[in-house]
Parts: structure tokens; C-alpha cells; sequence
């Protein structure tokens, strides 16, 4: 139970670093109630959660995650609470496009940037994307697979700089793409060294928030749920990149 005053305790995934803070703000606003938020790749909390670390509130960026701790008694039933989708970062003079997006990541030359698949949901995604591509050409997305350097959301991925999200892989000169969630990337979209392309529809997987309550949670987290699939919540979750599940 939480303790009267006491905080609600939110784990969540780490790319609604800037919506989720507006979100509690909005919910202590309406509600009179806190919460202190813990960010991180969404496959890390998960075993931090199983391994004994306590939450009242998990927000996943999928929902395979929540949807375990349902399965293991931990957390309630999981609910898809908001949507995002996947693009590509480029240098801007690589000359990236939707239309030429196979034939310029499959260049050997071109260096690929993930997320770590397993610890953090986008690099899930991403290996998707090259599943997907490998379902059409076959050969050329299991070739990605092994391409791409994981470099980001893993246990023992080096820490972005202070202020600067996955885009500064590219900018600085690490990979030449990296693939990047939509509600992420679109704050990089006035970086004249960078562009932002969308994935063909063929090659974009879908990208399901998921979120759990804690089994024996006090009902304030089940209300800060609730706000979440709110038409207040959706609100902020749409101005800050995310689609709307309702």
C-alpha cells in the first residue's frame, strides 16, 4: 500500500522521458496525488521488477513486458496506453529517403545504429525492421542483422551526453542511421546535419505502449492508469510524438 503522502512509484521506459513528468504534473494537479518517476529500457526495469525492485506503476515500450508481469501475478492485466512508430536518423547528406531506404542500408558501407535488442523494446523494433526486410529480400535483412552495432538501452551501453538523445551518434560521426522511435527523432528535426525519414509501411512494426499496475498497489496508481488512457492524458501523450489509442 502507498503510505498517506507518499509518493506513487513509476517505472517507465525511457522515451517518455518528456512526456511522463508532464503527465504526473497534470495528475498531482487534478489529483492532489505525487508519483516519482524512474527511467530506463523497458527489458532492464522488467527484471529489476522480477528480481524484487518495488513499483506501484510500469510503463513499458511494448507490451510483452507488462504483459509477463500479468502473467507472473506481479502486475494487473496490461493495457496499451499509447502508440509511436519507428523512423530512420540519417546524415543529412547521405541522401536518405523513404523511397531508397533498402538500397542505402543495405550498402555495406553504411554504418547501422540500434538499440539493444532484448534490454530495450527499440532495438526490438528494429531487428523487426530487418526481419521485415529480409521476409522481401531475402538474405539482405538477416546481412543487417549482423551489421548493425547495438549501441544504445543495454546493460552495459555507454550513457548518451547530458541533453542529447540518439541523434548524437549520427551528428557526431558514430553510425551513419541509427533507427530511432518517431516521438524521439522529431526534436531533431531543425538539426540542419540530420534528417528524419519514414519507414515504408511494409517495413514499419507496430509500436504498442504497455502499462501494469502492481498486484497489491494502492488505488492511487490505478488512477494515475486511468489518467494515462484519459482524454487528458492522450492529450499530452499526442503532443509529445505518441498516437492516441483512443
Amino acid at each position: 500500500m502507498i503510505a498517506p503522502g507518499k509518493a506513487i512509484q513509476v517505472l517507465s521506459a525511457g522515451s517518455m522521458r518528456h512526456a511522463f513528468p508532464v503527465i504526473i504534473e497534470a495528475f498531482r494537479q487534478a489529483t492532489g496525488i505525487g508519483a516519482a518517476l524512474t527511467l530506463g529500457p523497458a527489458g532492464l526495469l522488467r527484471e529489476r521488477i522480477e528480481a524484487g525492485d518495488h513499483f506501484d506503476l510500469f510503463a513499458s515500450a511494448n507490451m510483452a513486458h507488462p504483459q509477463r508481469l500479468a502473467l507472473l501475478g506481479i502486475g494487473t492485466d496490461a493495457a496499451c496506453f499509447a502508440r509511436n512508430r519507428l523512423c530512420v536518423l540519417a546524415r543529412s547528406d547521405l541522401g536518405l529517403t523513404t523511397a531508397n531506404f533498402v538500397d542505402v542500408i543495405t550498402d555495406p558501407r553504411v554504418r547501422i545504429g540500434t538499440s539493444t535488442p532484448g534490454d530495450d523494446p527499440a532495438g526490438d523494433y528494429a531487428f523487426e525492421v530487418f526481419s521485415l526486410i529480409e521476409a522481401s529480400h531475402p538474405g539482405l535483412g538477416d546481412a543487417l542483422k549482423s551489421r548493425a552495432r547495438q549501441l544504445l538501452g543495454g546493460r552495459n551501453s555507454p550513457q548518451p551526453p547530458p541533453g542529447r538523445s540518439s541523434g548524437w551518434l549520427v551528428a557526431d560521426g558514430k553510425v551513419d542511421i541509427f533507427l530511432s522511435y518517431y516521438s524521439n527523432a522529431r526534436l531533431l528535426e531543425a538539426d540542419p546535419a540530420l534528417s528524419i525519414v519514414n519507414l515504408r509501411q511494409e517495413f514499419s512494426p507496430v509500436i504498442e505502449y504497455g502499462v501494469t499496475v502492481r498486484k497489491d498497489a494502492d488505488v492511487k496508481a490505478t488512477r494515475l492508469r486511468d489518467f494515462l488512457l484519459c482524454d487528458e492524458g492522450q492529450r499530452i501523450l499526442g503532443k509529445y510524438g505518441f498516437e492516441s489509442v483512443c
